[in-house]
């Protein structure tokens, strides 16, 4: 159920799953894009999507990705201000907008939990601005991986192994450097015992050593 965590009574919460519909998207599958008509709004099942911003010069700005739990969707003006992308096969529960307003005129603490997600998203961006200014890049990556390493469906605590969802050109444009210096500053990782690289999308993370040096 997909609010089975949610501090609700049996009643809304059947309410509010009654107006959700599950959704299969593949791994690189737009679900919507910048300008379109936001018709409804998202909850990850499991996967992972980044959400995007096409600048006016013409490059993607990457500045959030979203994982399983995470609600992403909303609207400027009734248009998506950007577009949302999945990283990997993806299960979603997908809620018409029309429908969850009238949901809230009856059950008033349901806008109340999309409020508490709004500002969980709003903590996540705070995040994603201070790993973006760090002066040092390794210091950036470092704590990006240990960011990816808090969710449980990406990251083996057992085996410490991280596999991630993007790839590295997705991190350079999350961090704001190039994507040549993802692969460098990995091997500086690397190079200081801190990581092992085992394949491309999936690295041996030694995360109290990387805290303790970062």
């Amino acid at each position: 159920m997909m609010f089975k965590k949610f501090v609700l009574d049996n009643e809304e919460r059947s309410a509010l799953n009654a107006i959700s519909t599950k959704v299969f998207k593949p791994a690189k599958k737009v679900i919507f894009t910048q300008g379109d008509i936001g018709r409804n709004i998202y909850r990850i099942g499991s996967g992972a999507v980044r959400l995007e911003h096409q600048l006016k010069d013409g490059r993607n700005q990457i500045f959030a990705f979203f994982w399983p739990g995470d609600i992403f969707g909303t609207v400027e003006g009734e248009v998506y201000p950007s577009s949302a992308t999945t990283l990997v096969n993806t299960h979603l529960f997908q809620i018409p907008y029309s429908q969850l307003r009238d949901l809230i005129q009856k059950y008033p603490r349901i806008q109340t939990l999309f409020l508490q997600e709004a500002l969980k998203y709003t903590k996540s961006a705070e995040q994603h601005l201070l790993l973006a200014t760090y002066p040092l890049v390794i210091k950036r990556l470092a704590g990006f991986l240990l960011e990816c390493c808090k969710q449980k469906d990406f990251f083996d605590t057992r085996s410490s192994i991280l596999t991630l969802p993007m790839d590295r050109k997705d991190i350079a444009d999350y961090l704001g450097f190039a994507p040549e210096t993802t692969s460098r500053t990995l091997k500086e990782l690397e190079d200081m015992d801190l990581i092992k690289r085992l394949a491309t999308q999936r690295i041996l993370i030694h995360v109290e050593k990387i805290r303790r040096v970062f």
